[in-house]
């Protein structure tokens, strides 16, 4: 067996964060929990943004290797097409709600009763 490499103490240790951070997520009240959506799905300098980043270059590095026979081409394009499919989604549908997070953060303390609640809307994809 192969001693730990440090990417893979650096990966473990991200792993263990992103899992203390869903923890206190589902803990939540509703300011903190907007808090904490802010900042996850903020898809320039957020959770979001940073994994996309990720994402992005695992596809430029996966190209590399599948250019010179290393890597199979399908990995380059599975890659590829996660990025289109991840950036889309977070463009389309997390960047409009980005003011509604930043509305519930910005109340004071964690008083939420001001906040109405909207009813949940199901939309049907073609």
């Amino acid at each position: 067996m192969h001693p730990p490499l440090p990417h893979d103490a650096l990966t473990d240790g991200i792993v263990r964060q992103l899992d203390e951070l869903a923890g206190h997520l589902s803990q939540a009240d509703p300011r903190q929990a907007a808090q904490i959506l802010t900042r996850v799905l903020d898809t320039k300098d957020g959770v979001l943004g940073r994994m996309l980043h990720l994402v992005v270059t695992s596809t430029f590095v996966a190209q590399r290797y599948a250019e010179t026979g290393v890597y199979p081409a399908e990995v380059w394009l599975a890659l590829s097409r996660t990025v289109n499919t991840l950036g889309n989604l977070a463009i389309d549908h997390l960047d409009e709600q980005h003011a509604a997070l930043g509305r519930i953060t910005a109340q004071a303390g964690s008083d939420t009763a001001g906040v109405k609640a909207t009813a949940l809307v199901t939309r049907r994809h073609r």
